[in-house]
């Protein structure tokens, strides 16, 4: 006999719960697929449906437009980039330490790691500012650089940095950039060079860490 009147509704409802998030994952993982091979301009939703397995109204049921898709995608690939380095940028070493592990990460997914090609091909499309992306990534890049000011700024607190403070803007600047210049070329010819090893050249640039 139930504890309550409302046990079986309960479990009805928690069962219907975790039904929908596994609905809403998939249709996020069909859309980090069909913007890396088609960017969000060339992706419709009934594209991102069908790659769910689900229909067109199934989608809208969850995310109620393109737009809304593209930045839970963003979203939810951020978030799991900062849980799961721990990007503490009141720690200049973590903070460094973990920009590298999450280049290491990536390198081996490998270049046919969708989330990897999809955030690329997002942050080129956004330079137009019409793209709905457009003003999420200045946001980004900006909290980036913030990032990695109070990183450099936590660095030279303990006497590790190697440039002088003047220039920590700059530096906090090419350090939210260095994956960008180095990313496409790395897609495009991966044997071509070490990408870790390119960017933690450029990182130990900035410290007296061991990097």
């Amino acid at each position: 006999m139930p504890l309550t009147d409302d046990v079986e509704v309960r479990r009805r409802e928690s069962r219907q719960a975790a039904a929908s998030a596994e609905r809403r994952e998939a249709i996020l993982d069909a859309a980090v697929e069909a913007f890396a091979e088609r960017g969000f301009n060339g992706t419709s939703i009934r594209d991102v449906a069908g790659r769910a397995g689900l229909s067109h109204t199934g989608v809208l049921h969850h995310f109620p437009d393109k737009t809304a898709l593209l930045e839970a995608v963003l979203d939810r690939s951020v978030g799991r980039a900062g849980a799961e380095f721990e990007l503490d940028e009141s720690d200049g070493e973590r903070f460094l330490r973990g920009f590298l592990a999450l280049t290491a990460r990536d390198v081996a997914r490998g270049v046919d790691a969708p989330e990897t090609r999809m955030f690329r091909m997002i942050t080129a499309e956004a330079l137009a500012p019409s793209h709905p992306a457009h003003g999420y990534m200045r946001r980004w890049y900006a909290e980036v650089r913030g990032h990695a000011v109070t990183a450099l700024e936590d660095l030279a607190a303990r006497g590790l940095l190697l440039v002088d403070v003047e220039e920590i803007p700059l530096a906090a600047a090419q350090i939210a950039g260095v994956r960008d210049g180095l990313d496409p070329q790395w897609l495009l010819d991966p044997e071509a060079f070490d990408l870790v090893g390119a960017v933690r050249d450029q990182l130990r640039r900035y410290t007296a860490l061991a990097l």
